[in-house]
Order: C-alpha cells, then sequence, then structure tokens
C-alpha cells in the first residue's frame, strides 16, 4: 500500500537570509543540488505521479488486482502534479519576460 496522504518533501532553502538581502549567487546550492538540478528533480517526479494513473488502469483491466479507489487516487495526484507544472511554467515565462523588458 502507498503513502497516499503523504506529499513529496519541498526543499528547503539554505542561507534564506541571503536572500532577503539580494546576495544570492549561481554556486549557492539548495540541499546539496542546484537550482537547476533541484527543479529538474521535481519535474521528473511530478512526470512519473502523472504516468502513474495509466499503469494502473492497465493494470487494473488486465489483471484485475487493482482498487478503482487506487486508480482515482492517482488521477487526483496527477491532476495536482500538472497543476504544478502549469504554475513553474508560467512563473518561469513571467520571470523571463521580466528580465528581458528591462533596461540596460
Amino acid at each position: 500500500m502507498q503513502n497516499y496522504g503523504q506529499l513529496p518533501q519541498m526543499p528547503t532553502m539554505p542561507g534564506a537570509q541571503k536572500l532577503l538581502h539580494g546576495h544570492i549567487s549561481a554556486g549557492d546550492k539548495v540541499n546539496g543540488a542546484s537550482f537547476g538540478d533541484t527543479v529538474s528533480q521535481m519535474l521528473n517526479k511530478a512526470n512519473n505521479i502523472m504516468g502513474e494513473p495509466e499503469k494502473l488502469s492497465i493494470e487494473a483491466v488486465k489483471t484485475g488486482n487493482v482498487d478503482i479507489h487506487e486508480v482515482m487516487i492517482a488521477l487526483g495526484k496527477s491532476g495536482v502534479a500538472f497543476k504544478l507544472i502549469t504554475a513553474m511554467t508560467q512563473k518561469v515565462v513571467g520571470a523571463f519576460d521580466k528580465l528581458s523588458s528591462m533596461q540596460v
């Protein structure tokens, strides 16, 4: 049985005081990984979560060993993961737009 009630743990940001004062550099790490690596890991987890309902549905049809409730819970988690990816994409595009509109 999987832990359906638990969400993946969000990474903590060390040196939050640096962030408040605008002293974050490209070399700063989050839990030992770079920001890009952390985002990549989160997107990979979300992608895996989004593929789970299809796997469970196929297994339910083929073997009948999967409860319909598990499939519905996986669909709900998949919806949340999709919303997360969409929100992250919108934030990145918004940040790019702000950076590109800045005058040098």
